[in-house]
């Protein structure tokens, strides 16, 4: 049968076959990995850029409506409180996400008590301006900063009406009294929906860079409420494994937790999550956005994804398909080298070994003694009368007996030494070393009472002897040749003494 090139790879071959696959196996699978995980960057950027985007326009309107505010309040050639409320209004409608609008007065301590009785009459209410302990009237020269105007008058913010922003449980502390800036921003605040800052826009009709070196300079303040929430659009943290974290960081040290929204941990990808971080400018530069990316199954791409993995499996397919050809291809080969090897080295009836490899293991243990300065013996064995065994019980019995001659020579014998089947019923026992006189006297009466038991073949009983002789290299010859021959020859010369005797040949029973 016709062989493919296939059946007939060397196992150099087969192995550098395996090697190739392997490493292609590696290869496209890193490569899958690879551009799986660059599609994720690439998605995370855009996430972190739209997500940045989207505060930083928050931001700009919140800021854009204060000095809309202030401006409108500016513009009035008279303050009144009604029309900074119409003006409030009016923006949040245009805005509604804004979350409140406020304004601050400068008031100098000696007016206080004048300040309060006219915001009270102005209102139709009470109104005390709300300040610490440390910080009442006549003992601070300090200028008071009260909330005069919140717009919409939220319940939770009710309590900012008259406090004073300079003080020092203010969240505004330090920020309005001493060298006053135009605008800026406060420390973080708590809002009725959370975490939340002040952004502040001095109320004056002249704002040139020097006038903003000077203290107190200011009278009126317009004020934003920024809730920290309300800087994502709901569907920024819909996104699964999206984490974010806006801090208020005025200093390295006591960084503040704005908002908070962690990622999901569940059908997260087991690769090292993905961080960005930025800086806001201008009004906002406290403000810091940390995002965490790690990617959930879904973020994947699917379909080639599946192609990829598809063609994977083809190729693992490929791969064990050859294998296993190559495979069965050489465990046939051994299987017939195997059978060979046996063929010429085995006798095919006791198992024994040949004369093929008794001479093979001879001219080797004669090699080694020569090497060593040792002795080989030799012990030729032959059957008396084994030819009236098969004449009375035939071939078959005469076969059956000699595999159990067989099995009584091998288990007689050492390890090491060599049990050979030569020719119909002779064998050969190969002594590769041995000690001395003594132990071939042992192998000797070894040899003569193998055949003192009986043969059991089937329902017969066979009654058989042999006949040895002794060959010893280099005393009696130095190659295989001669140690065989002589061996054979004093086998034959025993025999013959022991013709004249009535030696028995076979009994049945």
């Amino acid at each position: 049968m016709e062989r493919s090139p296939v059946d007939l790879l060397p196992r150099s071959q087969v192995i550098g076959y395996v090697a190739t696959w392997i490493v292609a196996f590696v290869l496209m699978a890193g490569s899958i990995v690879a551009l799986e995980y660059r599609l994720l960057e690439s998605r995370f950027d855009t996430l972190s850029q739209n997500i940045t985007r989207q505060v930083e326009y928050q931001l700009r309107e919140q800021q854009l409506a204060l000095e809309s505010f202030a401006h409108g309040l500016s513009s009035q050639p008279e303050f009144a409180y009604l029309q900074a409320q119409n003006i409030a209004q009016s923006l949040l409608q245009h805005s509604p996400d804004l979350y409140m609008f406020a304004i601050a007065s400068r008031v100098e301590p000696n007016q206080r008590e004048a300040f309060e009785q006219r915001m009270a009459a102005l209102q139709s209410r009470g109104f005390r301006i709300q300040t610490s302990a440390s910080n009442v009237t006549g003992s601070s020269a300090q200028d008071l900063y009260p909330v005069v105007l919140l717009v919409p008058e939220r319940p939770e913010a009710r309590s900012l009406l008259g406090l004073d922003l300079a003080s020092e449980p203010s969240a505004l502390s330090g920020r309005l009294s001493g060298v006053v800036l135009p605008s800026g921003m406060s420390k973080p605040i708590l809002l009725g929906n959370g975490p939340g800052y002040l952004i502040y826009h001095a109320i004056d009709t002249q704002l040139d860079a020097q006038s903003h070196q000077l203290p107190a300079q200011f009278s009126d303040y317009a004020l934003l409420a920024v809730s920290a929430e309300g800087l994502f659009a709901p569907g920024m943290v819909d996104e699964p494994g999206l984490g974010l974290r806006l801090i208020f960081q005025e200093s390295t040290d006591s960084p503040v937790t704005l908002f908070e929204s962690q990622p999901t941990p569940e059908f997260a990808l087991p690769i090292p999550s993905m961080t960005r971080s930025h800086r806001f400018a201008g009004t906002s530069a406290d403000l810091v956005l940390n995002i965490q990316y790690q990617p959930h199954w879904q973020a994947l791409d699917l379909w080639q994804l599946a192609g990829l993995l598809g063609s994977l499996f083809l190729l693992m397919l490929q791969v064990g398909w050859v294998l296993r050809r190559v495979w069965r291809t050489r465990q046939h080969l051994f299987e017939q080298q195997r059978s060979l090897y046996n063929k010429a080295h085995f006798d095919h009836l006791t198992g024994l070994p040949n004369t093929n490899l008794l001479l093979d293991r001879l001219e080797q243990a004669i090699r080694s003694a020569q090497r060593t300065s040792s002795r080989v013996a030799v012990f030729f064995l032959d059957l008396d009368d084994f030819k009236q065994v098969n004449d009375a019980w035939g071939h078959d019995v005469g076969d059956q007996l000699l595999i159990q001659i067989g099995v009584r020579l091998r288990e007689s014998m050492r390890g090491e030494d060599t049990v050979a089947r030569i020719h119909g019923d002779e064998f050969v026992i190969l002594i590769p070393v041995f000690s001395g006189e003594r132990q071939l006297n042992r192998i000797r009466g070894k040899l003569e009472t193998l055949f003192e038991r009986p043969f059991k073949v089937g329902d017969i009983v066979l009654h058989q002897s042999g006949s040895f002789g002794l060959a010893i290299c280099p005393e009696d010859a130095d190659d295989a040749e001669g140690l065989l021959g002589l061996a054979d020859r004093q086998m034959y010369l025993r025999k013959q003494s022991r013709s004249q005797e009535d030696a028995p040949k076979t009994a049945a029973g």
